[in-house]
This record gives structure tokens, sequence and C-alpha cells, in this order.
């Protein structure tokens, strides 16, 4: 009994698809509208596909970037502790290499005659030297090093009160000069230190690109799934319209055969 079921289920079924595809046939034979609408359908249903493909690959793409960008910011930054912008940090940078140029231009003034600004600016990098040195022994927990070089900024700028006092005071008044040099070397030291600790909280510049690339590929993501929404809504009104007209076409077909075996009676 199933078996002869089954062969009647299967022998409905044919004849439906047999029906139907004659209706298609038809359809794009006679209608006017027949073959734009399975046109549309079609258009929209690769449309539909592409948008698909493109939204897995935009998602791929958005996940790689993403993990890339948390990879990276574990390295350079794993504690959260680098919180200034770039811009942020290399403004108030330059504001402290100015500083540092008139600060070094006061120390020298009476000990180099010449190329005054020259001077001040290479005393300045090589204190801003200083301050990269100090950031990578504090990032890197390097306590021997770092004392290094709190060490030598310390007898640096005693020295550079020393040329102070001895480029511009006299015999009179040369303890009050160096006083005054040693307070505009403190400043330095200050800067300098200030600087370090900039160069440790900035973020990096790598850091940002990185985000960056990542929320380009959010949008881009973002993009590609709208763009797929519209063209699968598209793809189901183009369907719905041309599954439609072979319903209508269908159920217009065996009106007029219904018709034609009742007329056909006696």
């Amino acid at each position: 009994m199933s078996g002869s079921r089954q062969l009647e289920e299967k022998a409905v079924y044919d004849s439906q698809e047999l029906a139907m595809r004659q209706s298609i046939g038809r359809v794009l034979r006679t209608h006017p509208d027949g073959q734009s609408l399975f046109g549309e359908a079609d258009h929209y249903r690769v449309l539909a596909e592409q948008s698909a493909v493109a939204v897995t690959r935009a998602f791929t793409s958005m996940q790689e970037t993403r993990l890339g960008y948390e990879e990276l910011r574990h390295r350079l930054d794993p504690r959260h502790a680098r919180t200034i912008h770039l811009g942020v940090g290399l403004t108030l940078l330059a504001a402290i290499f100015t500083s540092l140029v008139l600060l070094n231009a006061i120390e020298l003034s009476g000990v180099v005659t010449g190329w005054m600004t020259a001077a001040a600016v290479a005393a300045t990098v090589a204190w801003i030297g200083c301050s990269w040195l100090s950031a990578l022994a504090q990032n890197e927990k390097n306590g021997r090093l770092l004392a290094v070089i709190t060490a030598g900024a310390v007898v640096t700028g005693f020295l550079l009160a020393a040329l102070h006092s001895e480029g511009i005071a006299s015999r009179a008044d040369i303890w009050h000069r160096f006083g005054f040099g040693g307070l505009v070397a403190l400043l330095i030291i200050v800067l300098v230190e200030i600087a370090a600790v900039l160069i440790t909280r900035t973020e990096p510049a790598s850091l940002i690109f990185a985000r960056r690339r990542w929320h380009h590929s959010q949008d881009q993501y973002a993009t590609a799934v709208r763009t797929h929404r519209g063209d699968a809504e598209a793809a189901v009104i183009a369907a719905q319209g041309w599954r439609s007209l072979i319903e209508a076409e269908a159920n217009a077909s065996a009106a007029d055969e219904k018709q034609a075996r009742i007329t056909q009676q006696p």
C-alpha cells in the first residue's frame, strides 16, 4: 500500500511540475510582461547572491582587522595605560620641545657666541632622546638603565648650571648666577621627565592605524549588509511578482480547461 501511495504521490507531483513548466513556457511566449518579470526576478536573485558573498567577505575582513588590532593592543598596551591620543601627545611634546629650546638657550648664553639657536636645538634633541630612553626603560622595567639616565640628566644639568655661571657671571655674584643656572637646569630636567611620561602614556601610531583599519572594515561590513538587505528584499518582491503571474496564468488555464470540459459534455 505504501509503495503504491508513493507512486501516486510521485505521479501527482510530476503532473503538477509538468503543468507548471507548461505554464511558465506559455507565459514567456505569450504574456507581454512574462519575459520582463522573469528577467527582473533572475536579475535580483543574482544580485542577492553576489551581495551575500560580499557580506561574507566583509565579515571575514572585519574579524581579521579586529583580531589584528586587539593582538597589537595586547602587545603594545597590555594594561590600557597609554590613554593619551597621539595628536594630543605630539602637541604637548612640541610645546615641551619649544620650552626646552628656550631654556637651553638661556643656559648656553655667554658660552656659545655663535649659532646659539642651533646649539640650543641640538641640546634639546639630546634631552628628548633622554626622555625617549627613559620611557623605554620604564616600559621594559629596566631599573638600572633608568637610574643611569636619571644620574646622567642630573650631572648634565649641573654642568649646564656651571657653564651658565662661568659664561655670564663675574666673580662677585658667581653663586647667584650658579643658582639661577641650577634652577633653569632643574626646569629642564622636570620637562624632560614630563616628556618621558608623555611618551610612555601616548598611544602608539601603529595602534591608531590598526584601529582605523578595523573601524573602516566595520563600515564596509555595515554597507555590505545594507546592500544585501536591499537586494534580498528586491529579489523577494521580483520573485513574488513572477510567481503571481505564473499562478494567475495557471489558474486561468485551469479555468479554461474546466470550461472546455463543461462545454464538451452532452
